[in-house]
């Protein structure tokens, strides 16, 4: 038996086009395999492009657009943006553009792109981007408490006499005018709302300026300060206080204080004795009933038809 030796073909060499275009032929003992070349694919009809940007199969930037080629692709960065399409970064418009991109007044810079906007204070004009001011005043979002003052861009508060501006610039607080210098009162300054205003004596009155007391010498001013009855002194250089029936004078020399008459020996009353200002009253105990009045201890004056004792009907 005889062996014979059968050499290798090299299919590669025989013919360079047995892989088609966009292939590489490498031999092999017996046959050849075929591969694709970078940005191709094998399909029906051979080696076939490949579509990278549709089977998301590039490296470009998420803000570039990718642009299919045969056998390869190309990145391109959007508007707004600049690099290699690979690495895109934001275009600053509002410093890369002269006169502040044309807008009116602030410009802001956004991904790709920017807008014009207004400071604090005013508001876009509808369709345009200029910037019109707003009247906090007249839209009510000032918070002042009292007065409000529109001014370009802003506002002012403002109080009225007698309250200041707090530190928050929109309340207004009380001024306490007796704390400085009591208030220029001679004598008693009482504080109130966004006011005061100044007190004296009974036996004195306020001057025309409200803050200065003088001594009342007749009794046609303020009934000379007396609390109930005013005379004059015998010479007429002051007046003298004195007090009703049921009232006696205070050591103040000026203020009727109210006599308990019920204090001294139970007011004379035989039942219970009741005190009232500048006088005192007996009542009945049990208490007269159906409008009977009582006019003695437990004797009752009854109307028509309750004859009873205490006003009954029997």
């Amino acid at each position: 038996c005889m062996l014979m030796l059968v050499a290798d073909v090299d299919e590669c060499a025989v013919d360079p086009g047995t892989c088609g275009m966009n292939a590489t032929c490498t031999n092999t003992e017996g046959s050849y395999t075929c591969t694709c070349s970078t940005g191709f694919y094998f399909g029906s009809t051979g080696c076939e492009d490949l579509d990278e940007c549709a089977e998301s199969e590039h490296d470009c930037d998420i803000n570039a657009r990718c642009g299919n080629t045969v056998g390869s692709y190309f990145c391109q960065c959007y508007q707004g943006f600049h690099g290699d399409g690979f690495r895109c970064g934001d275009v600053d418009e509002c410093v890369q553009l002269d006169n502040n991109a044309d807008c009116p007044q602030l410009c802001i810079n956004t991904p790709g792109s920017f807008h014009c906007g207004c400071r604090e204070g005013y508001s876009k004009i509808f369709g345009s981007d200029d910037c019109e001011d707003i009247d906090e005043c007249e839209r009510g979002t000032a918070g002042c408490d009292q007065f409000c003052a529109n001014t370009e861009g802003s506002y002012i508060c403002s109080c009225k006499p007698g309250y200041q501006l707090h530190i928050d610039k929109k309340h207004c607080v009380d001024v306490n005018e007796c704390l400085i210098n009591n208030g220029g009162c001679s004598h008693k300054c009482e504080n109130s709302k966004g006011s005061f205003s100044c007190e004296c004596l009974p036996q004195q009155a306020l001057a025309a300026d409200k803050k200065t007391c003088l001594n009342i010498t007749t009794c046609q001013v303020q009934n000379g300060g007396c609390d109930q009855l005013c005379s004059p002194t015998f010479d007429g250089s002051a007046v003298e206080c004195a007090c009703e029936s049921g009232y006696h004078l205070a050591d103040n020399g000026w203020e009727c204080l109210d006599d308990d008459e019920c204090d001294d020996v139970n007011g004379g009353c035989q039942q219970l004795c009741v005190n009232t200002p500048g006088s005192y009253h007996s009542t009945c105990e049990p208490r007269c009933n159906n409008n009977g009045l009582c006019i003695a201890p437990n004797q009752c004056l009854c109307p028509p038809g309750y004859p009873g004792p205490q006003c009954t009907r029997k």
